[in-house]
């Protein structure tokens, strides 16, 4: 290969860089694969100990750094949740916040139709109007969705356990009391293990619970969403959505 490279090959050429690069590569190859055991471990040694070193620093001070924001978070969180209270969903989340914009549009276009009519005729903003009316009641129609989640600590027998709000409609709600043996999420959503914020939603199964509306326990299980927007007791709510099997029946042994 060297005399074809000194006496045949022409290195202006891109052919000649391109055969130049192969047979590096072949070297470095056929000496990685001809290597003893020692000289593998000299070649490891070579690498600088101060980019090991700083490559450790910098993970360290990120870990430090995320640690930091996540108790910030946390407080926040947790100033803002009511007595007994372990997860609340947020007022307006930005997909309800859209609602509300398109509410305000289909007023708008109502209001100002017989000034549109002049521009675009008497088709357009109708169906503008209806258009945005439609798309703004559909995102507030929310079902199946955990309002609120609050520990039983009045001595009962339900004492320990959870009430949980669900909202079955965006006007209506529902209260049931759950043992957290039956609770574990099924499935995250959105990119919470990307690291996402307020994603960190996750489909629960309930086993069994209690029907305050019909007074009876209710042995069907049931799915409910748990909003990724929302004030939590991240530490609890983590504890209550994980397999239980082996664990104790009331939210006091947490």
């Amino acid at each position: 290969m060297e005399k074809f490279e000194e006496g045949i090959l022409d290195k202006d050429s891109v052919k000649a860089r391109d055969f130049i690069l192969f047979k590096r590569q072949l070297y470095a190859m056929y000496e990685v694969q001809n290597r003893s055991v020692s000289e593998h471990e000299l070649y490891s040694f070579e690498v600088e100990r101060s980019n090991l070193r700083w490559l450790y620093r910098a993970n360290t001070d990120y870990v430090q750094e995320m640690r930091k924001v996540d108790a910030l978070d946390q407080l926040a969180d947790h100033s803002r949740l009511g007595k007994d209270e372990v997860f609340r969903k947020r007022a307006l989340n930005p997909r309800r916040i859209k609602g509300v914009g398109a509410f305000a549009s289909a007023y708008g276009l109502y209001a100002y139709a017989p000034y549109l009519t002049i521009y675009l005729g008497t088709t357009l903003p109708v169906l503008g109007a209806v258009a945005a009316g439609f798309y703004g009641m559909l995102a507030f129609s929310e079902s199946q969705i955990i309002n609120s989640i609050h520990i039983i600590k009045d001595g009962s027998e339900n004492h320990g356990h959870l009430r949980v709000t669900v909202g079955e409609s965006a006007f209506t709600t529902s209260e049931i009391i759950v043992d957290v043996r039956d609770v574990n999420s099924i499935v995250a959503l959105g990119n919470d293990d990307l690291g996402d914020d307020n994603v960190d939603g996750n489909v629960l199964r309930i086993k069994r619970y209690f029907s305050q509306s019909l007074n009876k326990w209710v042995e069907a299980e049931r799915a409910l969403t748990l909003p990724g927007d929302a004030f939590r007791d991240r530490a609890f709510l983590d504890w209550i959505i994980a397999d239980k099997s082996d664990e104790g029946a009331l939210a006091d042994d947490f």
